[in-house]
């Protein structure tokens, strides 16, 4: 339990990762003394983009969140335990993507492939929140669809050997975890392979496949029809200490051709006073850009505000892990029905100033605790029905 107190404090300086995790790119981040080229504390939301410039950053923007914070996204392949055992069901899987990457998109015979990442635990808070005396919370559970094959493709922040996938699985379509966290979170990324529908003896098709996640000791039991998991993006808060499930899905299509992903990072209050005095509501926001398989592709910074017209704006820069400039975010956001919790939604445009993808999601920041976060997912503009999924 020791071990699990470190990592656990360790990993709240991350907050939601990203995706989670991984590494996108060879090699580690590192410290620059130079400045960032943009001032993230002095941005003006009655500007275009805020203010920001197409330009390179320092390595991490030069904050030390993001190099704190690189061990968390460390290559974390799941060593599913089907891909142990099961060599057939292996280039099954293999086949399957296959017949994505290369097959005709309008092709009804086509399978279905949804990549779903799953988070629990203390979503939201900064390290100086952290409370030392806690108790452990036991988030281990099942997914299971009726039909298909469930390949889990990351594993994220398990504290081995308290966490684990269960081995082994019972079958193709379930996927067991243990999984216990403090003031942190877990979470997996889940690859579900649905095959073509076949009509029954009668002519009939299958009823709707279903997704099904249970966590006992959490009394969480959730089901959703297959369907519905593209463009999912819900959270589900447990208590009042931050405790949340977040869920999050996309349908993959043709990833080399038009990527999509997920994002996360801090959401966290900030108000300052303009020049008359007047207090206004402000926050920044720092999180990763990650890749569908939890990969990190990037990195995004930026702030939330009111305009003087009263508009709940967005803007942020997304760099690559070495800080060469990759695009700028705008958008809004704001709230919704559940106190503290809120929605965004936003676009990136390019060096070309040409908009190339969308995103969206949601965040959580509640007046009494200073942390907060935010997590949810991007599609480039090739994908309409992923960038459909976000609107």
């Amino acid at each position: 339990m020791k071990n699990l107190r470190i990592l656990g404090i360790l990993a709240m300086l991350g907050l939601l990762i990203l995706g989670a995790t991984g590494c996108g790119e060879t090699g580690s981040l590192a410290v620059n003394e130079q400045s960032a080229v943009d001032d993230y504390d002095d941005m003006d939301m009655n500007k275009a983009n805020g203010g920001l410039t197409m330009t390179d950053e320092a390595d991490g923007f030069g904050d030390t969140y993001y190099t704190d914070t690189e061990y968390l996204y460390e290559d974390a392949d799941a060593e599913d335990p089907l891909q142990d055992n099961d060599v057939e069901l292996v280039n099954e899987v293999q086949m399957y993507e296959s017949e994505i990457a290369d097959g005709d998109p309008a092709d009804p015979n086509r399978p279905t492939i949804t990549v779903v990442r799953l988070l629990w635990g203390q979503l939201d808070g900064l390290v100086d929140d952290i409370d030392e005396d806690f108790d452990a919370l036991d988030w281990s559970g099942m997914l299971r669809v009726d039909r298909g094959i469930a390949v889990v493709r990351r594993v994220i922040l398990f504290e081995r050997p308290w966490d684990s996938l269960v081995r082994p699985r019972i079958d193709r379509h379930t996927v067991e975890w243990v999984s216990h966290t403090g003031p942190h979170f877990d979470g997996l990324i889940v690859q579900i392979i649905e095959p073509p529908l076949e009509p029954g003896t009668d002519g009939e098709l299958p009823p709707v496949n279903m997704l099904h996640l249970v966590m006992p000791q959490m009394q969480i039991s959730l089901d959703f029809p297959m369907p519905e998991v593209d463009g999912l993006d819900e959270t589900y808060p447990v208590d009042e200490q931050g405790n949340a499930l977040r869920i999050e899905g996309h349908l993959l299509t043709n990833v080399d051709l038009c990527p999509k992903g997920f994002l996360s990072g801090v959401w966290v209050s900030d108000p300052q006073y303009d020049e008359e005095g007047t207090l206004i509501a402000n926050g920044y926001f720092k999180g990763r850009w990650v890749g569908i398989w939890g990969r990190v592709k990037g990195l995004l910074r930026g702030r939330y505000g009111v305009t003087d017209e009263g508009e709940n704006v967005f803007f942020g820069k997304y760099v690559s892990r070495s800080g060469q400039f990759r695009g700028l975010l705008s958008g809004t956001y704001g709230p919704s029905e559940e106190p503290g919790h809120g929605i965004f939604w936003g676009e990136w445009i390019n060096a070309a100033e040409t908009v190339e993808g969308v995103l969206g999601g949601q965040y959580v920041q509640i007046p009494d605790r200073p942390g907060g976060f935010f997590a949810g997912r991007w599609a480039t503009l090739c994908d309409q029905e992923a960038v459909d999924s976000i609107q």
